[in-house]
């Protein structure tokens, strides 16, 4: 199973970040299929690759209590493609998604990093 794990500490306003996440998620064609306050879950559609690819992100929401004005995102992009290469479906994908968390106008990014597993 290919995972790939991102970290992103934005400013953002709490009233809007849930239809930030969910833009920046269908900018990417992956629409947003089950939300909560504190999780977002996004699947690639069937159809234009195989069954085992279909990609799926899970975005954690961290709103520390002191800081009303900083929010941790934790992307989880990961499908059942073995990773036997460096450059895969799912690689590619979390790639995008982080490209488009990182151009968002409606936040700024303060901090990022990548955790490839």
């Amino acid at each position: 199973m290919a995972r790939y794990t991102q970290r992103f500490v934005v400013a953002a306003p709490a009233a809007t970040l849930q239809q930030h996440i969910a833009e920046a998620l269908q900018a990417c064609e992956l629409p947003v299929v089950y939300s909560t306050d504190d999780y977002v879950l996004a699947q690639e559609a069937t159809g234009r690759v195989a069954f085992s690819k279909l990609v799926t992100v899970e975005v954690l929401i961290h709103q520390p209590d002191d800081r009303a004005d900083r929010v941790e995102l934790t992307c989880v992009t990961k499908n059942d493609e073995l990773p036997l290469k460096r450059a895969n479906h799912c690689r590619t994908i979390a790639d995008l998604v982080a490209g488009a968390f990182k151009s968002r106008t409606a936040w700024q990014v303060l901090d990022s990093s990548d955790g490839f597993f």
